[in-house]
């Protein structure tokens, strides 16, 4: 696996009226460029990097996306080409089911004595 592939990318994504849609993400490199990729969902093959001094306006683009309307997902992992998204937080439990006990009638108990029980 490469090191764009294990990096994580800030992914946005844009759907068509038809159906289809497009994504365009940015990652920091390790000397503090930033690349950026984009394209058809699951096959973001353009790709662009770009210089640390250049840091403001890639997040200035990323806000521009949003005008525009892509939809923020999050983080996202490149596998084969394809950017996916990754879950944030771990994954939820069903909520748990107590079993209900049937209503008992204590009025029928020790008949007589008076506040017996309590």
């Amino acid at each position: 696996m490469s090191v764009s592939e294990a990096s994580r990318w800030t992914l946005f994504r844009y759907r068509n009226a038809d159906g289809t849609s497009k994504d365009w993400a940015y990652r920091r490199l390790p000397d503090g460029g930033t690349e950026i990729r984009w394209g058809r969902t699951g096959s973001v093959s353009q790709t662009r990097t770009y210089g640390a001094a250049h840091a403001r306006e890639i997040l200035r683009r990323a806000q521009e996306k949003q005008h525009k309307g892509y939809v923020p997902l999050g983080d996202a992992l490149l596998r084969n080409g394809s950017l996916e998204p990754v879950p944030s937080g771990p994954p939820s439990k069903p909520p748990s089911r107590k079993p209900s006990l049937p209503a008992v009638d204590l009025s029928q108990i020790a008949t007589g004595q008076d506040d017996f029980w309590f």
